[in-house]
């Protein structure tokens, strides 16, 4: 079974979460936020495989290190340029300079640290930059990842890998805590602080290295898998019905009891610790389930939703923009419209975005892509003949 047909189930998985990212943003699903740690989890899988497999050759730390971030930043950098420079002519065309302030920590992948902290010199109004905080998030992770890929031995990795991600809630807990009296005890900038902090995410991603790693374990195994499924969602009905009657004794009633559980402020009485949990271990579950192809995951094989999920990266970032567009240029307040009105913008946003990812994809990613592999391949070339011919 090829590469590809093998990770399609897992393109269409990639095509959920930025479904579900985009519905969130259109006021449609509450827990759509919950796509961006599917991404996360798929994100630390998929890399870890490029590093079992022999992906980023080298002789030495520093080659594979170079192979790795230039391969990444082949991948994420050239269309996330290009997005900005949309954005910035857009902003600049409409007279809002001020939202540009924002490029040099867009540009340097610390955006999510000045959204937290709000560096100068900072904006209130994100506009279509706002979502970016994950790719943040995203490089912050790969920038370290290789020290433990390449750094400590494959036969100690497993533990170091389960021992990061135990330590995951631990981290949470002591951001918080040192978050506290900061902003005047803000709520909700307390919950966005977690939310968008880095270091308290990596155990998502290290998830999905571990899925990697065990791949060939979980094959052998199916009840284990099946076990892993039940305990990923007995801990998220465990975490929401204990939230619930949480909410109940605060004195919230009827619908208010389901807040702030999946969505809203996700912020005290320790929600911020573990709700994380149970949404990266459900986004754990969905991926073992796919790639075991587990009966009622075929469908996320299927060409056409696989190919979003190829395309997926794109569309995260051009969303945004077609969503502020449908503000900006249309005058639509999703959030006011009835749910059938919504639905239908929601659709068409949806349309578009995956339209413009898919020109940006065929006609600009993939032959950036092509002529850096035949340009890496012909270094690698000549500087095998350089080595045979010293030697």
């Amino acid at each position: 079974m090829s590469g590809r047909n093998r990770l399609a189930g897992v393109d269409g998985l990639r095509a959920i979460a930025m479904t579900m990212v985009i519905a969130q943003h259109c006021h449609l699903m509450p827990f759509g936020w919950t796509g961006v740690w599917l991404f996360f989890v798929i994100s630390g899988y998929v890399i870890t495989l490029g590093f079992g497999s022999g992906e980023y050759p080298g002789r030495g730390f520093a080659q594979q290190f170079g192979v790795f971030m230039r391969r990444r930043a082949v991948r994420i950098v050239p269309v996330y340029l290009l997005y900005l420079a949309a954005c910035g002519l857009v902003l600049a065309g409409i007279g809002k300079l001020g939202v540009l302030g924002d490029l040099p920590y867009l540009l340097s992948f610390s955006f999510n640290w000045h959204m937290i902290f709000g560096f100068w010199p900072g904006s209130s109004d994100w506009g279509p930059f706002g979502h970016l905080w994950t790719l943040s998030v995203e490089q912050q992770f790969y920038l370290l990842f290789p020290l433990l890929a390449l750094g400590v031995p494959r036969r100690w990795q497993l533990g170091v890998m389960a021992a990061l991600v135990a330590a995951g809630p631990l981290i949470r807990w002591a951001w918080a805590q040192s978050a506290l009296n900061a902003h005047g005890g803000d709520v909700g900038w307390l919950a966005f602080s977690v939310y968008a902090a880095s270091i308290c995410h990596f155990d998502a991603f290290l998830l999905g290295a571990l899925v990697a790693h065990l791949e060939p374990r979980l094959r052998e195994s199916p009840r284990a898998c099946r076990a892993m499924s039940l305990l990923a969602i007995l801990v998220a009905l465990a975490y929401a019905v204990s939230y619930v009657g949480i909410n109940h004794q605060l004195g919230a009633q009827g619908v208010d009891l389901l807040r702030n559980v999946f969505s809203g402020n996700l912020f005290g009485q320790g929600r911020e610790v573990f709700v994380y949990v149970a949404v990266d271990l459900l986004a754990l579950a969905a991926l073992v389930q796919v790639l075991l192809r587990r009966p009622g995951t075929a469908w996320l094989a299927w060409a056409p939703l696989a190919w979003v999920g190829r395309v997926s990266y794109g569309g995260y970032l051009f969303h945004a923009l077609v969503l502020w567009a449908f503000g900006q240029l249309l005058g639509l307040n999703f959030k006011a419209l009835p749910v059938p009105e919504r639905l239908l913008a929601f659709a068409a946003a949806w349309a578009i975005t995956v339209v413009l990812a898919s020109l940006s994809f065929r006609y600009f990613e993939l032959p950036l892509a092509r002529r850096w592999r035949k340009t890496g391949e012909a270094r690698t070339t000549t500087g095998a003949t350089v080595q045979t011919v010293r030697a």
